[in-house]
């Protein structure tokens, strides 16, 4: 295995900068759980083309995943979303296109609507064949794989291009919320949403927008808290100079911004805002402790980008900020999810060995704010690079899926790896 130096502590904040001390922290790490990588990893996708940005949706009624991708051909790089079906217990099932449009497509997300048994999956459509007006399009996809009569619908058709769409399901609303980034010509890009009836009925009502101003937004996440029917949505804004920020925002399952809670947290509010970058989060609640947790990557003026999360309660309150991965070289790219039992998250990111090249770590978070040691989840090779992670999780189980620069090759493939953890009493470090 290529070598790797680590190190980790708890994160506290003093004065508005983070600081690092072992001796202020208490309860920070919990013992170790008994980690499962079954198998050598999962190949899901080894086309010969090249495949980007995967995201992961898990199906609690057949304990199955969808992983979604955006595939570029090498004959004239035409772009489009493909999908492939994941067991439980990482036997690969079916795989099929997403997308029945002409044009191009790409940057994919998936949610899962249990009540019917369904996904939704968005992505960026290229409108004029031209490159030039990337709209917001989607498609509801039957668990098993797509059927006849169900075709791709805009979802944002303005005049700007869209990016970076992310989509929730609410399981109270029967509906998906989808929120994306707009980037007018000459103008600050800003984050607008829309609500999705789960049935195929249409739309509640049209676009609106979520946070808008002088300061570029960029890398949305969103997550659906089904105790109370609300989502937290959480983005970057880029603030004066080159410092870039944390920002989140509670909407009700219709889309109404929300304030309140104990302490009060105001419609839109920052979540990480250091003199230093903090940029491209990930959110995941945990529901049944009614809580979540949003984790970031963030260069504190070091050289080098480390991963972060913050935990926050059902109304936003903040808690605390911790040091997830920082070593002399970068971390990036984090996401995160809960499993099926709300007890505990995962992260997972890239990061980077002596040799310059990224392997896939991970680590679980517990909502009591505790945390295991991180591990490595699928290491590198001498200049074969994993990255760009996705995570999900299932009932007993989470996947994890990345870029996976194939061994010997040029093609870029999609991997997974399914994780189990064992159950065990936790020993906190003091």
């Amino acid at each position: 295995m290529i070598s790797k130096k680590r190190s980790f502590l708890p994160a506290i904040l003093i004065t508005g900068v983070i600081l690092f001390s072992a001796e202020n922290t208490e309860a920070v790490m919990e013992q170790a759980a008994v980690v499962s990588l079954p198998g050598p990893g999962i190949a899901i996708s080894q086309r010969d083309s090249d495949e980007y940005s995967p995201d992961i949706a898990y199906n609690t009624a057949h304990d199955e995943y969808l992983v979604v991708w955006e595939n570029v051909w090498a004959n004239g790089g035409h772009h489009d979303i493909y999908a492939q079906r994941i067991a439980g217990d990482g036997r690969l099932q079916s795989w099929f296109a997403v997308s029945s449009g002409s044009n191009k497509q790409k940057e994919p997300s998936v949610a899962y609507d249990p009540i019917h048994d369904r996904y939704l999956v968005v992505f960026l459509y290229d409108v004029s064949g031209t490159g030039t007006d990337w709209d917001v399009h989607g498609r509801l996809i039957p668990w098993e794989g797509p059927s006849a009569g169900l075709t791709d619908f805009p979802i944002c058709s303005f005049a700007s291009n869209q990016g970076h769409p992310v989509a929730a399901f609410a399981y109270a609303q029967q509906e998906f919320l989808v929120a994306w980034i707009n980037f007018p010509s000459g103008q600050p890009s800003y984050l607008s949403a829309r609500r999705i009836f789960s049935d195929g009925s249409g739309f509640p009502s049209g676009p609106f927008v979520v946070s808008s101003g002088l300061e570029n937004r960029d890398f949305p996440d969103l997550t659906y808290n089904p105790i109370r029917n609300e989502y937290l949505l959480v983005w970057d804004v880029l603030k004066a100079g080159t410092a870039v920020d944390i920002y989140g925002i509670r909407l009700s399952g219709t889309g109404s911004v929300l304030t309140g809670g104990t302490p009060p947290v105001a419609a839109e509010f920052p979540i990480a805002g250091w003199p230093a970058i903090e940029e491209k989060p990930a959110v995941a609640t945990c529901a049944s402790y009614d809580q979540y947790l949003v984790a970031w990557q963030s260069d504190q003026s070091t050289g080098n980008y480390a991963i972060y999360a913050r935990h926050l309660n059902g109304v936003a309150a903040l808690g605390g900020v911790y040091r997830i991965a920082d070593t002399a070289a970068d971390q990036l790219n984090v996401d995160v999810t809960c499993n099926g039992g709300g007890l505990r998250y995962l992260l997972a990111w890239q990061d980077r060995y002596v040799g310059g090249e990224y392997g896939i770590w991970g680590r679980q978070v517990y909502p009591s704010e505790n945390m295991d040691a991180d591990f490595e989840i699928y290491g590198p090779r001498s200049a074969a690079d994993r990255q760009y992670p996705a995570v999900a999780g299932g009932g007993v189980s989470y996947l994890v899926a990345w870029e996976h620069d194939r061994d010997g090759g040029t093609n870029l493939d999609i991997y997974g790896r399914l994780l189990r953890f064992a159950a065990f009493l936790p020993a906190v470090i003091r």
